[in-house]
């Protein structure tokens, strides 16, 4: 995917008066990074949704500053928790000749029959991993295959994946990522089966001695 951009504007409206800022449509946001002079901007907000929609928190995006052009990464976003509104953006400014360790989501894809047939659930042990790689490099998710999970004992772990010579994954290798378990209906379902099986239990110890006394004194 063509890296995408922002236009960042300076910001001089603070404090209080930044809700009004939002009002008009803008969201206020800062850069950060090695060497870079903290600063406050503003950008609209609808075009920082689209980007951040595509890109998350591990796409480049190319900042279009009164500086110059600086390639960054989303560093932190603060939303209204009921209305979901951008209230704050932070960027992270990165040199591309020096690699970043960042956390890149893990997506689950394919289908998995026994989930499908509702025999199992998946269980995710990493949402997502910790990686070092050269910022255009940087995976914008790291895609797993659950299709290939076959049956409860399946697991994938960080060692099966393949993210090429060009990304070091810093998370574990045996540590899970992602397996399928018996759903809660499927071992009810088999508790039953079994228990239908077993049938009624058979007294055993003082109870089985006092059944057969009862039955001798019956026939006698």
């Amino acid at each position: 995917m063509d890296k995408l951009s922002l236009k960042l504007e300076p910001r001089t409206i603070t404090g209080k008066k930044v809700k009004n800022l939002r009002k008009t449509g803008l969201v206020p946001a800062s850069i950060c990074g090695k060497g870079v002079q903290s600063e406050s901007f503003q950008l609209d907000a609808r075009e920082f949704g689209l980007v951040y929609r595509r890109v998350g928190r591990s796409g480049l995006i190319d900042l279009q500053l009164p500086s110059g052009t600086q390639s960054a990464f989303v560093r932190q976003v603060q939303r209204h928790p009921v209305s979901q509104q951008f209230l704050h953006v932070d960027f992270r400014i990165v040199d591309l000749r020096t690699e970043i360790v960042a956390d890149v989501p893990v997506v689950m894809v394919g289908e998995n029959e026994l989930v499908a047939r509702g025999e199992g659930v998946l269980s995710i042990g990493h949402p997502t991993l910790h990686v070092r790689a050269l910022p255009a490099d940087l995976p914008q998710q790291i895609e797993v295959d659950i299709s290939q999970i076959t049956d409860f004992t399946t697991v994938i772990h960080v060692r099966d994946l393949n993210l090429g010579d060009k990304v070091q994954v810093l998370t574990a290798e045996d540590d899970n990522v992602v397996t399928v378990t018996p759903s809660r209906m499927d071992v009810e379902e088999a508790a039953i089966t079994e228990q239908e099986q077993l049938g009624e239990p058979e007294l055993a110890g003082d109870d089985a001695t006092t059944a057969e006394t009862d039955d001798d004194q019956t026939a006698s």
